[in-house]
């Protein structure tokens, strides 16, 4: 079983791979999302200015983001520029692909996300 100190080591350095990552290499949208990866990780919808707009764990990203999200349609209401929306992953391994949803709780109570928290408003 994972410690609870690694289980908090590994949330954080996915959340620093999330946000340091720079804009320029994040994924752009698309209508397939051929390029992001097709396997399990934390990803993070940003923009350009704004940052970290929302936060997600999936166990295929691509597949994920490939049917639609809910904070893609958020960013389209609020009239967000898509240019300036990108996806930053940062990929699971198996061990930790166990973990996702625990790790994502984490990585919210550190981020607070402004369309996490529209969406659990929603549901």
């Amino acid at each position: 079983m994972v410690e609870q100190k690694s289980l908090g080591q590994e949330a954080d350095r996915l959340l620093v791979i999330l946000v340091e990552t720079p804009f320029k290499e994040c994924y752009v949208l698309s209508r397939e999302f051929h390029q992001l990866p097709n396997g399990a990780g934390l990803y993070a919808i940003k923009h350009r200015t704004m940052g970290i707009l929302y936060i997600g764990k999936s166990g295929n990203v691509r597949s994920r983001l490939r049917g639609g999200h809910k904070a893609l349609g958020w960013a389209f209401i609020d009239r967000l520029d898509p240019d300036d929306v990108r996806i930053a992953v940062a990929r699971l391994s198996f061990p930790w692909a166990r973990l996702s949803l625990q790790l994502e709780q984490i990585v919210l109570r550190q981020v607070r996300p402004p369309y996490n928290d529209r969406i659990a408003q929603e549901e």
